[in-house]
């Protein structure tokens, strides 16, 4: 069990209602729509809190996700710590998740070669290199 006194227990519980399964942040909010509650002489998020309260610890390098999909939301029941890459790819609008889904250039070649985490198609990336090559001659920087 947290270490949080009665009073801060019940403090926090005093700045949500429930909305269907939800348990919706009603006091003050950041502007990305999170819940924000003054804990331990500190601004802190309110979901993160919540983890918190319910002796849920956030790993390092994790950050809490939303199932419900509702950054107002504190309810423990839907959250989860996971790490930002795997955040970023859940959530179906960010950059991330869309590139991820991905599986040909703007060409419309195949992504057939990786370099660390970045995923290349090799006719474009071959074509590019002659055309560099061909730059490269004209300008006399490469002597071939």
């Amino acid at each position: 069990m947290s270490d949080a006194t009665a009073l801060e227990i019940e403090r926090f519980k005093s700045n949500w209602s429930r909305v269907g399964e939800c348990m919706i942040w009603i006091d003050r909010k950041d502007r990305d729509g999170y819940g924000i509650f003054s804990f331990r002489r500190a601004s802190r998020r309110a979901h993160r809190v919540a983890m918190y309260l319910a002796d849920r610890p956030i790993p390092d390098g994790h950050v809490v996700n939303h199932t419900c999909r509702n950054r107002a939301c504190v309810n423990p029941q839907h959250l989860n710590a996971i790490t930002a890459s795997e955040n970023s790819k859940r959530d179906s609008t960010s950059r991330g998740y869309i590139n991820s889904q991905k599986t040909h250039c703007i060409n419309g070649h195949p992504y057939d070669r990786q370099y660390g985490k970045q995923r290349y198609c090799s006719i474009c990336s071959a074509e590019k290199g002659k055309r560099l090559r061909e730059k490269w001659k004209a300008e006399g920087i490469l002597k071939i």
